[in-house]
């Protein structure tokens, strides 16, 4: 989704965006320089290719978030954040290994760069450097550190149940395969790790017991922000400035809301038609036919009806936020929650 770049918010929710992004990668690239200078040269240029590429940063902007807004320490929450935003791109290299993928933010994939045997062990060293980062460079006090080390090893243990839930579902046909089913593995994969450990991240930082409220508030809105990524997927023709191949989701097979909801909108001989590719091996999914599901997908109208699904997920997430914690929060950084929440709907609509 391309909604979080600065660019697309205005006034003082789009400074903060910035802001945080800036202090994030600034962490990251003072702490890969020392951790890697010892590396061989070419393993180093592979550790550090997806990081120095400079994701969105979403995720830690919520950790931020909710830091500030519950008064937590600023220069400590910004290390964790940054260390938050080098677990993602270690998740984001292994998606791309086991998914296919073969564009990351707008340039070739980590083991289309490198091989599939370099990437691999880049990623190991890039999931150790996650673990030594969080210990050594945050320097948490031993409370903080435990709070911070549990929950990034549930957010790490939620979504790598979410992401084999994702492949056993390619096994399942496609009329088979409910709405119900594929938000079990939304809330898993994504909502979990996007949404909701960040914000417990940043509450926790500034001594906050407020998980059952926060996973009220940010479940539906992960479940929301992974609707959208998976409509906008199908939608990217490849000249806009999603970052990823077009068709990347439909050439995987991958078992999305759009693809279960079209089948059941599409007349009997076109949702036959969609079925036998989603069952059919990935050799078999070739160019062209990626292109003929693209279009029955679109064509089905079932992307508006994926938009009203986030849009309600995100009115929910909203509603939660406002009554249960925007009251508990400090100015302005409520506000700037509460407005990236809007954003995000306005976003789906």
């Amino acid at each position: 989704m391309t909604i979080t770049k600065s660019k697309n918010a205005s006034g003082a929710l789009g400074g903060y965006l910035s802001g945080c992004r800036d202090a994030v990668f600034c962490h990251i690239r003072r702490y890969l320089g020392r951790r890697t200078a010892a590396l061989p040269p070419a393993m180093r240029r592979c550790v550090l290719d997806y990081p120095y590429r400079r994701g969105k940063a979403l995720r830690p902007a919520l950790l931020m978030l909710f830091s500030d807004a519950f008064g937590g320490p600023r220069a400590r929450a910004l290390k964790v954040a940054a260390t938050y935003q080098l677990l993602e791109d270690w998740g984001l290299g292994r998606d791309d290994l086991l998914d296919g993928g073969l564009m990351r933010r707008g340039r070739p994939s980590l083991h289309v760069l490198y091989g599939v045997p370099a990437a691999v062990n880049a990623l190991d060293m890039l999931h150790d450097c996650v673990a030594d980062m969080l210990y050594s460079y945050c320097a948490l006090p031993a409370g903080e550190y435990r709070a911070a080390q549990r929950l990034f090893a549930e957010a790490t243990e939620v979504t790598l149940g979410g992401q084999h839930l994702d492949i056993a579902a390619r096994a399942i046909p496609l009329g088979k395969f409910t709405p119900a089913a594929y938000l079990n593995i939304a809330r898993r994969k994504t909502a979990f790790y996007t949404c909701v450990a960040p914000c417990l991240l940043g509450a926790a930082l500034a001594g906050r017991r407020d998980a059952a409220a926060i996973r009220r508030f940010a479940l539906p809105l992960g479940a929301a922000f992974q609707i959208m990524d998976d409509v906008l997927d199908a939608e990217n023709d490849g000249r806009g400035g999603f970052g990823k191949a077009p068709g990347n989701d439909i050439r995987e097979g991958k078992r999305t809301l759009l693809a279960a909801l079209a089948w059941r909108r599409l007349p009997r001989a076109e949702a036959r038609e969609l079925a036998d590719f989603y069952s059919s091996p990935a050799a078999a999914r070739t160019p062209g036919r990626v292109r003929r599901v693209r279009r029955l997908l679109l064509d089905s109208g079932a992307a508006a009806q994926c938009r009203a699904k986030a849009a309600a997920l995100t009115r929910a997430a909203l509603a939660a936020f406002e009554k249960e914690l925007r009251p508990r929060m400090r100015a302005p950084y409520g506000g700037l929650t509460a407005d990236l929440m809007r954003l995000l709907l306005r976003r789906t609509l």
